[in-house]
């Protein structure tokens, strides 16, 4: 016996920042976007929505999310400042599309309008208003999906007016990501101590403050809990580093889980600025491998943390925290010139960069992680050790103990997130003096080549770019990257050869595909042949002009009968200019022309600006043989004018063997044609059932069986008992009734699925199911009163 299949191309979920929880930022799967169709002819913006507030979060994206009330939809999620989280149809955003649903989670924090300074919190620059976002703050990090539960997690700053006074909030919420409502245990306003004596701290305790931390970096998902990091507002202190764990199903704050980067710098000691030490990363989440053990950096803050002396204090710092039992620091590395990278106005934190973790590389360190800061440094570390003598801070010399260090003019100030694809690391730095470009850097045998072999002809400014990228495989690779100012501009590289701009959005002519102002630290999210892009109260969806076709299902099937067939094919996405596509049923299937079905090709067509089905029909035959179930190959090829093949260009349809031919396969195989043998009035096992009552009582054909038809008289009633195979659904069972033996009536009657009653006084019950496919059963009895009766019989009747 022989199975073929074609298998549907899988769609692509971006659950996390930068693509998972190596923050790789590489999309292997992308099987529709190439470099030869992102141009401004054949690829541009599909369609914009408008939001309610910036767009900082990354945009996430699920496919065939069951949405309450609206069915399958493709669906990406867009956070915004105004604490609104948004599911949007990711094909369409007509009326079989757009806006899914929306769920507001309070109040956001004012931050400073054209009317309005709000000096509660971000205060330190800027004549005491905070500036960096405006006009309010409130999802600023990346949100997370845990795609097993359907669940959407997401801190939400409030700030809350009660009696003259604004109070402010985290809150972890959890979103069903079909309908938008809080999961059971949500929200929870996030709390957490730790015991210190520096700065905040009261009765040796330091308290999250709500007020003074901002969460930047996005939430993490690792072994069964949510990681939320948080730092502060514009240096504003005082403010710490956290990283907080919390249950991902019950949400408890786990309070072994709970991380304070400078927990022990007091004021008297260190200063106005003790503390410090935030986790923000540019937007980055944690890194995490294999046995859940958490990479991030910090940024400028109190370090003592030096060699052996027990400091608790990490500012400027890579951390690998294990997760075993709670949080413990398992490594660290902090460079040797930490104390000039915060000091006096210097402001160049290490821990502005995101940073990723590579898969096995050749060499004497399989197991690497490549980030950076804003001084320009890229660093290159053994996860296993991260310094060659396990001395975490070289106090000595000017040189840093790990496996590689490129000097600040290599890739520009880091406040971005590198992406790995194919031996190449890409890095969208911003000067540090001269100009600066994105740029690839090659590893071979675990070692940066020390000069960028690839670099782009874009010039960056601050805060340059995190790059996204696209492939298939190691083949068509593009590297996405959002360039931030009054207008925000999207940019398609070929991986190979960073100076093949392919695509700007800022090309088409008559602004077509224009974006609003561009968010900094903002980045594209590729998927299944489109490009979402976040910006100022928009979020725009790129992708081929012309569209793409696909069918309606990766897999079809239709009952053995002599009919027509029919199959959709869908054009979803652009509807520029008018498409062909050429469809046709093609070798590799299990089916036979002209006994099962009539071989069929043809073309199908839609105009200019139309878009949803076209559809052609396949003749399928009943050849009335038992069988295992054929099966038909279907593609679609050669779209015109510049359309795509989607996710679905091949397809199986199945053609379901009628349920008796089904069951006579299954029971004599070689032989189920053999009429002597297989025949509906043959008895094989010499049992005196037909093969015709042995398929309906659900009983081998091919050993002998004791009857399962019986009857009995129990509390005044005449009971027929037998099995009914729950298979059996091309027969009809008549349950019939006599006084004489010569005049019988169908009292109660099977078909289509249930039990009718004919006559008045007469009931029927089954049992649950017995036994497996295709000897499934049930027991069946029918039953009526006798009282008053001299003479009553049973009969059961079968019928095909």
């Amino acid at each position: 016996m022989a199975f073929v299949a074609l298998t549907a191309r899988a769609q692509v979920s971006v659950w996390t920042y930068h693509n998972d929880n190596m923050r790789s930022g590489v999309n292997t799967n992308e099987v529709i976007l190439t470099p030869g169709n992102v141009n401004s002819t054949t690829f541009g913006k599909l369609f914009s929505q408008t939001v309610d507030g910036c767009v900082y979060a990354q945009p996430l994206y699920v496919p065939n999310v069951n949405i309450q009330g609206r069915g399958l939809h493709n669906v990406f999620f867009i956070a915004t400042q105004h604490d609104t989280v948004y599911a949007f149809d990711a094909d369409s955003a007509g009326a079989a599309g757009g806006l899914l649903w929306k769920t507001n989670l309070g109040a956001a924090a004012v931050t400073t309008t054209a009317t309005y300074t709000n000096s509660n919190f971000g205060t330190r620059y800027n004549g005491g208003a905070y500036t960096d976002i405006q006009p309010e703050v409130g999802i600023t990090g990346t949100p997370v999906i845990d795609l097993n539960t359907g669940t959407l997690y997401v801190d939400a700053f409030t700030g809350e007016v009660g009696g003259g006074v604004t109070n402010y909030f985290h809150r972890l919420h959890a979103l069903n990501i079909t309908n938008g409502t809080e999961q059971p245990n949500s929200p929870v306003v996030v709390t957490a101590s730790v015991t210190g004596g520096g700065a905040d701290s009261v009765a040796g305790k330091v308290t999250f403050n709500a007020k003074q931390q901002i969460q930047r970096c996005a939430l993490t998902l690792a072994g069964g809990k949510v990681y939320i990091a948080y730092a502060g507002y514009a240096d504003t202190n005082p403010y710490h580093g956290w990283l907080i764990g919390f249950d991902a199903t019950t949400l408890q704050q786990l309070t072994n889980y709970v991380f304070n980067t400078t927990p022990n710098s007091t004021i008297a000691a260190f200063g106005a600025n003790a503390g410090e030490g935030g986790i923000w990363m540019s937007g980055c989440g944690m890194a995490v491998d294999a046995a859940t053990n958490l990479y991030f950096e910090t940024g400028n803050g109190i370090f003592t943390a030096t060699n052996n002396s027990g400091g608790t204090e990490y500012g400027d710092s890579f951390i690998k925290l294990s997760t075993t039992n709670g949080l413990a620091v398992a490594d660290y590395f902090t460079p040797y010139n930490q104390a000039a990278l915060g000091g006096g106005s210097a402001d160049t934190d290490l821990g502005s960069s995101g940073l990723c973790l590579l898969p096995d590389q050749p060499g004497g360190n399989p197991h690497l992680l490549v980030g950076g800061g804003k001084e320009g440094k890229i660093y290159l570390v053994n996860r296993d050790q991260f310094t060659t003598t396990n001395n975490h801070y070289n106090t000595l010399n000017s040189s840093d103990l790990v496996v590689q260090t490129l000097g600040t003019n290599k890739a520009g100030r880091l406040t971005s997130t590198p992406a790995y694809f194919n031996g190449w690391l890409y890095f969208g730095g911003w000067p540090n003096g001269g100009t600066q470009t994105l740029k690839a850097f090659a590893l071979t045998n675990g070692l940066f080549i020390t000069n960028a072999v690839s670099v782009s002809t874009l010039t960056n400014s601050f805060p340059g770019q995190t790059p996204a990228i696209s492939a298939n495989g190691n083949s068509n690779g593009i590297v996405w990257a959002m360039k931030s100012g009054a207008t925000g501009i999207l940019y398609a590289f070929a991986a190979t050869n960073l100076t093949n701009t392919l695509y700007t959005s800022s090309q088409a002519s008559g602004n077509r595909d224009v974006l609003t102002t561009g968010i900094k630290f903002a980045l594209p999210v590729v998927a299944n042949g489109k490009v979402y892009v976040g910006s100022s109260n928009q979020v725009s969806v790129f992708g081929v002009l012309a569209g793409t076709v696909s069918f309606s299902s990766a897999f079809y099937t239709v009952n053995e009968a002599n009919t027509n067939l029919t199959i959709t094919v869908n054009r979803t996405g652009g509807t520029n200019g008018a498409i062909q596509v050429t469809y046709a049923t093609v070798p590799g299937g299990t089916a036979s022309s002209g006994v099962n079905y009539t071989t069929t090709s043809g073309t199908l067509s839609w105009a200019a600006g139309e878009s949803g089905g076209k559809t052609f029909t396949i003749p399928v035959f009943n050849d009335n043989l038992a069988e295992p179930n054929p099966t038909i190959n279907l593609a679609l090829s050669s779209p015109t004018s510049n359309a795509a093949l989607g996710l679905q260009p091949t397809s199986v349809l199945t053609i379901n063997k009628t349920p008796v031919n089904a069951w006579k396969f299954a029971q004599f195989g070689t032989n189920a044609n053999n009429a002597a043998v297989a025949g509906d009035l043959a008895d094989p096992d010499g049992d005196g059932l037909v093969n015709l009552m042995e398929y309906a009582l659900g009983t081998n054909p091919n050993i002998t069986n004791s009857t399962s038809f019986t009857a009995s008289v129990a509390a005044s009633q005449l009971q027929l008992h037998f099995t009914r195979n729950t298979s059996a659904s091309d027969l009809v069972y008549n349950v019939q009734s006599s006084i004489n033996l010569t005049g019988w009536s169908n009292v109660l009657t099977y078909a289509t699925a249930s039990w009718v009653t004919n006559v008045a006084g007469f009931g029927v019950s089954e049992s649950a199911p017995s036994g497996t496919t295709p000897n499934q059963f049930v027991n069946v009895t029918a039953a009526t009163s006798i009282s008053g009766r001299t003479n009553l019989f049973f009969r059961l009747e079968v019928n095909r």
